[in-house]
């Protein structure tokens, strides 16, 4: 009979841990629990769990010192913590010092089951990959003298291992590389508002309190309305930033979700073009379009795509200059082509800019903001049309990104005739 997965729940307010006690035993699991930290790290020391979901605020102390008792003493135990909005920062701290995910309180039922379970998961198949490289080295030592097509096979198993093992520290090098890239994006807004924010309320206090100084109160009032819009424009950026890492999160669950219906490509262009004029004076943006470019897809996610495309091109061209989006029937389907005279992109990087979290190595390129997320989004969507995305690009000349959807989706019902 196979063992039950042994969970030890650590938060320091009882309703919690008696409810996620009842939840993943529910699931077959063998849970333990405690409201002290005290208590928790002793329970870490003394027996293996396979996983420890913690609390990181707890009233005898932190969830980073139970992780790390974890850590020392049991190190192939999988932890999650949780945490609440406040602490977002803290949590990505715990998944730099070890932890393998966490969760935002109050979590949904299914949330925290699917977490703790692909946690599990991880588990199992991190002590089979470690059992396994033990039976491999002993079958190496064991198999040594014999005859050359043996050791072939060997080292052709010796080879897969290794390649799983990349793609592991390949794994952990883009969640890094994330942690990285989020924090910095996340924390510019976030600085900038309050900042701003600060200046804006002391201004009205000096104003409610009539001390406007030397300035009279229309300035100083215009003054803390430009603050404003400066708070204003970066709540849209965290926005935006947010909903691209939900749209991954959506991506790489299987939980996108696509409504299709008929969308002309020509008067979608003509739209993102006129609101996107509207975010800049240095760029000129035109559309050249063929009557009938008519596909069924889901027009809010390829309005997505062409926001993304356009917005690039209005950031990788810092010195202005035309962008045109050029919208024409081909093959049965329809081509949309979004053209920059900008910085331009090395040969090289044409394949891997459409990658999770991909930043160029180039300084110009580099120097823009963003967390390298709305190209794979882009791709993923056009992918999910059954269609293709590619760029073009003359190095240090401007670049053009292409993307072709067929007339139908992938096991959609093509559009009435008109």
């Amino acid at each position: 009979m196979r063992q039950q997965p042994k969970v030890l729940v650590v938060d320091d307010e009882e309703s919690v841990v008696v409810t996620i006690k009842a939840i993943l035993q529910l699931d077959g699991y063998d849970v333990a629990t405690t409201t002290s930290a005290a208590e928790a790290r002793k329970m870490v020391r003394d027996q293996e769990f396979d996983l420890v979901l913690t609390d990181l605020r707890l009233e005898d102390g932190d969830g980073l010192e139970v992780l790390r008792a974890v850590r020392e003493h049991f190190p192939e135990t999988v932890t999650i913590m949780l945490t609440g909005y406040a602490s977002l920062e803290s949590a990505i701290q715990a998944l730099r010092v070890g932890a393998y995910d966490y969760l935002v309180k109050p979590s949904e039922v299914e949330e925290l089951r699917s977490t703790v379970a692909r946690g599990i998961e991880r588990r199992r198949l991190g002590l089979e990959l470690k059992a396994r490289v033990v039976e491999l080295e002993r079958a190496n030592r064991e198999v040594a003298d014999l005859n050359s097509s043996l050791q072939l096979r060997i080292d052709e198993a010796t080879a897969e291992l290794k390649e799983r093992y990349e793609q592991l520290k390949e794994l952990d090098r883009m969640k890094s590389q994330f942690l990285s890239i989020a924090s910095h994006e996340l924390k510019t807004p976030i600085t900038a508002m309050s900042g701003f924010l600060q200046v804006a309320l002391r201004r009205v206090r000096r104003m409610s309190d009539g001390e406007g100084g030397q300035h009279p109160p229309g300035e100083s009032l215009q003054a803390v309305l430009e603050q404003l819009e400066v708070v204003y424009r970066q709540t849209g950026k965290l926005a935006r930033l947010i909903d691209e890492l939900l749209d991954v999160s959506r991506i790489q669950t299987g939980r996108i979700e696509f409504r299709y219906g008929d969308v002309d490509l020509g008067e979608l262009a003509e739209e993102v073009a006129m609101r996107m004029q509207l975010t800049t004076t240095t760029h000129q943006i035109t559309v050249k379009r063929e009557n009938g470019a008519v596909v069924t897809a889901d027009r809010d996610h390829i309005e997505q795509v062409l926001n993304n495309l356009v917005t690039n091109a209005i950031k990788y061209s810092p010195g202005g200059g035309p962008i045109v989006i050029d919208v024409g029937r081909e093959d049965g389907g329809v081509r949309v082509s979004v053209r920059d005279q900008g910085i331009g992109i090395p040969d090289k990087e044409l394949e891997s800019i459409f990658g999770l979290f991909y930043r160029s190595p180039d300084r110009a390129a580099r120097d823009q903001a963003g967390m390298g997320l709305g190209l794979y989004i882009s791709k993923e969507i056009v992918n999910r049309h059954g269609g293709r995305i590619w760029a073009e690009s003359n190095g240090a000349g401007g670049s053009t990104f292409h993307v072709a959807l067929p007339r139908v989706p992938v096991g959609g019902t093509p559009p009435p005739s008109v």
